[in-house]
């Protein structure tokens, strides 16, 4: 192995191709078997680890070798901590920000994860229930994933059970479960619409405990709920918010709040903050603290929780909901500049619009946050042609022994 790729696998050369092989360290000696075809090179299957790399550790999941939802398992934390702050390093140098500061990275520990989704199919007696496969869209069938929060785990089975109920033979859904403060969220997401005894088996699961609300969501059309105990309820900053169907939810507590302690340093002592893309609230609420925050999401359903949750505490005032598409209206200098601070959390395609809208601002400190550091990089570049400084990046790994990774950046307006 030479180097791993930005997906986690190890690239090896092999007659004038790239193989992409799983599981793998750079200086190993493996034995593969070639596959099908990707990218500039060959797909593979690992067979042998014939000369261990002295990072490479036990993975800690016993269906590490087949399951795809995990990609860097069998690294030590030192290696695997310097590889999550090199993919950022390297998105940004191609974009011009080579000297920035980089720090190291916030890494979430495993058991904690709140939100996943689970792959289900029925075959004839058999119900498979799991993640994909490497490269594949078999599913690996799971009893327990040690990433996720103990109360998703214990979904696991009693799901299996309803799923059987709920789908034909050769169906398969997607079922999304997020953990909240009393009890579990799930999002079914099928092709064809629930019939009357895919709907009474919903309910009677429902029934039992093991789920606040169960909603149904089909291709092109809003989550519509099936059976609901009582509404979902999340805690943001010490505020209880009901939590919409579907809605964007960060991925662990542990990574929100390493997320928003950057963001209140990201800020200082502003008293007008705009928070866009700002979901139902993941730091709106907390910077209401300290601020008046204009909050803008395009989404209405968790703008109005939010708003909800705000009035329903001593924040009322303090937070001015709006529902806005800021891709297609971004917030112009004019409207921006209002603001001693502004925070923004785009979805993985980034917000060029808006950042080109504050790269014409007077606003003298913006933080972003973004899954996805390539459109991260690509705003950066927009705010600092505009006269913006990148003071530093934070990336948080979300998403444990994955190849993707979050971070949080601070600017501040250069003064002439």
């Amino acid at each position: 192995m030479e180097e791993l790729g930005a997906q986690g696998d190890g690239l090896a050369p092999w007659a004038g191709q790239t193989l992409y092989i799983p599981a793998t360290l750079p200086n190993e000696r493996v034995r593969v078997k070639t596959g099908a075809k990707r990218s500039d090179g060959l797909g593979c299957t690992l067979l042998e680890v014939v000369q261990p790399a002295p990072e490479r550790i036990p993975p800690i999941c016993e269906y590490y070798a087949q399951c795809g939802g995990c990609a860097l398992q069998h690294v030590d934390e030192t290696f695997y901590a310097q590889w999550k702050r090199a993919r950022v390093t390297e998105v940004l140098a191609k974009r011009g920000f080579a000297d920035v500061a980089v720090l190291d990275p916030v890494l979430i520990k495993a058991g904690t994860r709140r939100r996943v989704t689970f792959t289900v199919q029925h075959r004839g007696k058999r119900l498979d229930l799991g993640f994909n496969a490497r490269a594949s869209h078999d599913i690996v069938a799971i009893e327990r994933c040690p990433l996720l929060a103990p109360s998703l785990n214990t979904m696991i089975a009693p799901l299996g059970e309803l799923m059987r109920h709920v789908l034909a033979d050769g169906e398969r859904a997607r079922v999304v479960l997020t953990a909240c403060d009393n009890g579990t969220d799930m999002v079914i997401e099928a092709d064809k619409h629930p019939g009357l005894a895919a709907r009474e088996a919903i309910a009677a699961f429902a029934g039992r405990g093991h789920a606040a609300r169960v909603s149904w969501k089909e291709p092109d059309f809003p989550a519509e709920p099936v059976a609901q105990v009582h509404m979902p309820k999340i805690d943001l900053s010490g505020v209880s918010v009901d939590l919409p169907m579907g809605a964007f939810l960060q991925a662990s507590i542990e990574g929100e709040r390493a997320i928003l302690a950057q963001i209140l340093v990201g800020v200082g002592n502003a008293a007008r903050i705009a928070d866009l893309y700002c979901g139902v609230g993941s730091f709106t609420l907390a910077l209401a603290r300290q601020a008046i925050v204009r909050a803008i999401d395009s989404l209405e359903t968790p703008v109005r929780a939010l708003e909800r949750a705000a009035g329903r505490t001593n924040l009322g005032g303090r937070v001015l909901a709006e529902v806005r598409d800021l891709d297609r209206q971004p917030l112009d200098p004019a409207e921006l500049n209002k603001f001693d601070a502004i925070v923004f959390d785009p979805p993985r395609a980034g917000a060029a619009a808006q950042a080109a809208q504050i790269a014409q601002s007077d606003v003298p400190k913006v933080v972003a946050v973004s899954c996805n550091p390539a459109t991260f990089a690509r705003d950066a570049r927009i705010l600092v042609n505009g006269g913006y400084r990148l003071i530093d990046v934070l990336p948080v790994d979300q998403f444990t022994f994955s190849a993707h990774v979050e971070l949080v950046a601070r600017f501040e307006r250069e003064i002439p």
